[in-house]
């Protein structure tokens, strides 16, 4: 099969691709300026390998193009079952880093299975409401199944614990249920036992977890200490005003004193390289990246490719807004990369085959079109 046959390539959104390998290529040249100018690195290590893990994100989207997208959701449970088992070897015999055991290594790299997920219940779910479903809205003895799939890896992902992501993989996974349709009823029973969870919650979580929620909501208690990051943060975000400092030029990222500048700070990083108006420019192409993702789930002819582009989107969609509000001091601190721009491997892949996904489901619109 030919990707960019005819019948293909008329439905293919080239403007979605254009924009990725856009925001790629200034994520690479925002990390060499981030890390490589102040210690005048002509080869940094860390560029390197995001540019190697960049080969390999995009041959995992074209292999992604290649397949019909309903061939990948008839083989979604042996993806799920292959990740599912993957997080419970992490959480037995993981790589254990700042206290946490999230990383299978391979050597020079390694990978968080966790991650995989992501795209990983977003398939299953596709997978199991794209079945014979009865004609009325689903009631809450319906979603048995389908919540077992979303908290039973959710709460595997928290034990390690990397609360961060296993937000993300519940909230992805109640998304997808939600536009599904289901009774009123069962959608109030389960928004208030989220609303309920949060209090109870809090009682099981980590010091460092609950330091950073107070911190979110007051910085300056402890501006030495676990609010060091975000205070850094801002003062970097600020410290660019409109134009910027120029390129490897931004004092927090030269100086240390922006922590994870490379990873979760990169924004902030960028920021103060580039200014008000450069940070505006990056946020106008994601804007058109989940824009031009919103018109192609609601441009989806049949219900499998509708929930497995939303839950798609909806990772792309998270992981922008988390990282982006974090870094300004809008949500509390958590481990989420800007998608496509922070270094990072395996959520560069997650984030690539989320477009890969997307690009599969508009070019193959036309199957269903009259």
């Amino acid at each position: 099969m030919k990707i960019l046959d005819n019948k293909y390539a008329k439905n293919f959104d080239f403007i979605m691709l254009l924009v990725v390998i856009i925001i790629s290529a200034m994520g690479i040249f925002n990390l060499y300026g981030s890390l490589s100018l102040s210690r005048q690195f002509f080869l940094n290590p860390y560029v390197i390998k995001q540019l190697v893990w960049l080969a390999i994100s995009f041959m995992i989207m074209i292999a992604i193009l290649s397949f019909d997208y309903n061939v990948l959701i008839e083989v979604a449970y042996y993806i799920f079952i292959a990740i599912f088992l993957l997080i419970i070897v992490v959480l037995l015999k993981g790589r254990i880093t700042h206290g946490a055991s999230r990383w299978i290594s391979l050597g020079i790299f390694s990978f968080q299975p966790s991650e995989l997920m992501k795209i990983g219940l977003v398939f299953v779910l596709a997978k199991y409401f794209s079945g014979d479903r009865k004609g009325s809205p689903y009631d809450l003895k319906d979603l048995m199944i389908p919540f077992s799939l979303i908290l039973f890896p959710t709460l595997i992902i928290a034990l390690e614990p990397d609360l961060g992501t296993a937000l993300i993989v519940l909230f992805v996974g109640v998304s997808v249920v939600f536009i599904t349709g289901i009774r009123k009823r069962a959608a109030i029973f389960i928004s208030a036992a989220i609303l309920l969870a949060g209090p109870l919650l809090w009682f099981h979580l980590k010091s460092y977890q609950k330091s950073r929620i107070l911190i979110f909501l007051h910085p300056a208690r402890d501006y030495l200490g676990a609010g060091y990051n975000i205070i850094q943060s801002e003062i970097a975000v600020g410290a660019g005003r409109l134009f910027g400092a120029g390129f490897g030029n931004g004092s927090q990222s030269a100086l240390d004193f922006l922590p994870s500048k490379h990873t979760d700070f990169i924004f902030s990083s960028f920021s103060q390289q580039f200014g008000f108006l450069g940070a505006l420019v990056l946020i106008s192409l994601y804007f058109i990246l989940l824009i031009r993702g919103f018109k192609i789930v609601y441009g989806s002819k049949k219900l499998p490719g509708f929930l497995l582009g939303a839950g798609a989107l909806g990772i792309l969609i998270l992981h922008t807004l988390i990282n982006i509000f974090m870094t300004i001091g809008l949500l509390p601190v958590v481990g989420v990369p800007l998608p496509f721009f922070s270094y990072g491997g395996t959520s560069l892949v997650v984030d690539m085959s989320a477009v890969g996904i997307l690009l599969n489901i508009s070019m193959r619109r036309y199957k269903f079109q009259s």
